[in-house]
């Protein structure tokens, strides 16, 4: 396996940390993560050490505001600057390997940056799969925090909030929950912006789910604290793309790539991209 990393320039001139992994041959096709709010790309090393040796290229990077990139922690003035990132680095990474298919893996607030994203500019990919579809939010957004979100996103857009998310709502793993909650990359802080952000994108994909023509592959853990597993549910009902799957596990938690039963989650995932290769 190699690894490369460097940076790109998103939106408004911010620098943004990217990582690519590659396998030693040729790579079957390219796999893109999207990150959740609040973490970074290098806590995806399951999706890493099951997806290289598959033979697919694997890469992600640090949204603004977290891990290694450039921005205020947890803010951003419009979900356009999400969506204008990724396509930035979707150039980035068909460079890596010109020609071959490319497929988005979005977790979390990353699963919301791939449903808007596959809704306006399906064209040029594969295939699409959403982890912890983030459409019905539970601990991740109490009505409290969203009343103030909502108060003051045009007074102070920047104004902080903090949400508490523990290692212990993302993974049954102790190990997995221990790392997170002590990674000083990991933070807990919100904008106001971001909030309101987050709400009008969750309303415009319900109001167009119906609208999605790539094949998709929804995956979420039974038990999820924090977004509802019948957000996923819906939304795959109302895809109408008939090339549409969705795996729910039992009892599992927020992140199905670092739950317990994370090795039949990778095998899920590399075979369901073996068949979208075909």
């Amino acid at each position: 396996m190699k690894e490369q990393t460097r940076h790109f320039e998103g939106t408004k001139g911010l620098q943004l940390f990217w990582q690519a992994w590659l396998p030693d041959g040729p790579p079957k096709a390219v796999v893109v993560i999207i990150h959740g709010a609040g973490e970074h790309i290098g806590r995806y090393a399951n999706m890493v050490n099951a997806l290289i040796p598959a033979g697919y290229l694997v890469a992600g990077y640090d949204q603004r505001g977290h891990g290694r990139s450039e921005g205020q922690r947890g803010h951003i003035l419009s979900w356009d600057e999400f969506r204008q990132d990724l396509r930035s680095f979707l150039r980035t990474a068909r460079q890596l390997a010109p020609g071959l298919p490319v497929f988005l893996y979005g977790h979390s607030q990353g699963s919301l940056i791939l449903l808007d994203y596959i809704l306006r500019e399906p064209d040029g990919l594969a295939g699409a799969i959403s982890s912890g579809t983030a459409l019905e939010p539970l601990d991740a957004a109490p009505p409290p925090l969203v009343l103030v979100a909502k108060a003051m996103s045009g007074l102070v857009p920047t104004f902080t909030m903090k949400v508490s998310l523990p290692g212990a709502t993302l993974s049954r793993d102790p190990q997995v929950a221990r790392a997170y909650d002590q990674d000083p990359m990991v933070f807990w802080k919100r904008s106001a912006r971001w909030g309101t952000e987050c709400l009008k994108t969750i309303e415009f994909i319900k109001a167009h789910a119906g609208e999605i023509k790539l094949p998709i592959l929804f995956l979420h853990g039974e038990a999820d604290p924090l977004v509802s597993v019948a957000g996923a549910c819906h939304c795959c009902d109302q895809v109408s793309c008939t090339d549409k799957t969705i795996c729910v596990y039992s009892e599992g938690l927020h992140e199905p790539h670092n739950d317990l039963q994370q090795a039949q989650v990778m095998a899920d995932v590399a075979g369901w991209l073996d068949r979208h290769l075909q």
